[in-house]
């Protein structure tokens, strides 16, 4: 039986847990918001730009990481299709939850100094006895120290293995984002910025009129399967055939419309938008602006002066955009991190003075 409990985490293994909240949150929600100011903006429909910490923490990752030693969260889900560059995006985004959980392990670790050498000083205590307690001493010691522990060495322990772990190069953690981010920006660079001779010649032009109407008539293609399967009710199929028929002519405005009908048959309300206002802007028939703009008009609950009929001017488009686009509250979202601040440094401060009086 003694051979058995050698295996069960010590009741000092749990110290953890306040760390993993505070690094699987502050790890996710940094992907978030860096894949939301990159163009991602599904990061509000997911409802993954938030304090709480059940929308980022997997539960059974957080056991295994206490027991074991590793564990994941809630991974962020990046469209990649909405960065102005795939693998840049991909790149920053990757990195961006190990220099969140790094930053804030380099913040704690001037709280935790700040906290030893206030208790030094008002206690009998010497600074490296104190910075034991708070590191790798918090089971020998009362129960306040215990908790110190908890919200300062093994804060900094939690962020900074989270950090680590997740820059492995394996599949499924940021590392191997990182190595596919750096592969995709490395291959796209251009070897040279020489524009070619026959690009300048009048026989480029013949063969780039010529590339052009091949692309149309795949996009004829891909649109007239893609309507086979819209009206069969298999959006996804339906979905990539109209991409694809953009992809080969940008102009193609029912394409557009067509895929923006698809996107709201599944659901996606941000997505659908984006395809209106792309009709608007790129379709080259005024038949498919027309549609996406009566399209926007029932998408939109608050903009009552418009006409579904009428051709919108710039200036309505503009006010209907900001209207119909997801947005998120900054000015809230800013007002509550000053007050989970405050309260954390509340909180110290009282573990602080309780030290000082309960440490001989």
């Amino acid at each position: 039986m003694s051979e058995l409990t050698r295996f069960l985490p010590s009741w000092v293994d749990f110290l953890l847990i306040p760390g993993l909240v505070i690094g699987f949150t502050a790890h996710e929600m940094a992907h978030a918001c860096v894949a939301y100011w990159l163009g991602d903006t599904s990061q509000l429909e997911q409802r993954r730009i938030s304090l709480n910490p059940l929308r980022h923490i997997f539960w059974l990752g957080m056991l295994t990481f206490v027991l074991f030693g590793f564990g994941w969260s809630k991974p962020v889900k990046m469209d990649l299709g909405r960065f102005r560059n795939r693998y840049w995006g991909l790149l920053i985004v990757s990195l961006s939850g190990a220099v969140a959980n790094v930053t804030l392990a380099a913040v704690c670790v001037l709280i935790t100094l700040t906290i030893a050498v206030t208790v030094a000083f008002f206690s009998d205590k010497e600074l490296l006895q104190v910075l034991g307690l708070l590191t790798w001493e918090p089971a020998s010691e009362p129960a306040i120290a215990a908790v110190a522990a908890a919200l300062t060495g093994q804060v900094i322990y939690a962020n900074l293995a989270l950090a680590f772990f997740n820059l492995l190069p394996l599949p499924g953690l940021d590392g191997f984002n990182v190595l596919a981010g750096l592969y995709g920006v490395a291959r796209g660079t251009p070897a040279s910025s020489t524009v070619p001779e026959e690009q300048r010649s009048g026989k480029w032009a013949g063969i780039k009129k010529a590339t052009g109407q091949v692309g149309k008539q795949l996009a004829d293609i891909h649109f007239e399967r893609g309507a086979a399967y819209h009206a069969e009710g298999l959006y996804e199929d339906a979905i990539a055939r109209y991409r694809q028929a953009i992809a080969n002519d940008p102009h193609y405005g029912p394409a557009y419309v067509n895929l923006g009908l698809a996107y709201l048959a599944t659901g996606q309300r941000d997505r659908a938008l984006q395809c209106f206002r792309g009709a608007i802007r790129l379709a080259a028939d005024e038949q498919s602006r027309q549609q996406a703009w009566q399209q926007l008009y029932k998408l939109s609950q608050y903009y009552p002066n418009a006409s579904p009929t009428q051709a919108p001017s710039s200036l309505d488009l503009d006010v209907l955009w900001r209207k119909t686009e997801l947005t998120f509250d900054w000015r809230s979202f800013r007002v509550a991190i000053a007050l989970l601040f405050s309260v954390m440094m509340c909180v110290y401060v009282g573990l602080t003075l309780m030290l000082i009086l309960q440490l001989p």
